[in-house]
């Protein structure tokens, strides 16, 4: 799977989840813009799983509307979907 992430997407996910998942079998394009970065299914999964646990935790204001790190969390769960 290849998916397309923008500079915030890319910086969230490496300081949050790949820092602690190091061993990941993935593959990192960058170019000015955007990051692409090639997984396979299950880590996608991983990544959107653990982007909801994320979400539920740190993702909303007292008022229940997303935040900052919401927006990029919601945006990493809908690019990680495999349908």
């Amino acid at each position: 799977m290849k998916v397309r992430l923008n500079r915030k997407q890319f910086e969230y996910l490496s300081h949050n989840f790949i820092k602690d998942h190091l061993n990941l079998d993935l593959k990192v394009i960058q170019d000015n813009e955007f990051t692409i970065i090639k997984i396979n299914n299950d880590i996608a999964d991983e990544i959107r799983d653990w982007a909801g646990e994320e979400l539920q935790k740190k993702g909303f204001e007292e008022n229940y509307n997303l935040n900052k790190e919401g927006d990029i969390l919601e945006s990493l769960i809908d690019i990680f979907y495999i349908g």
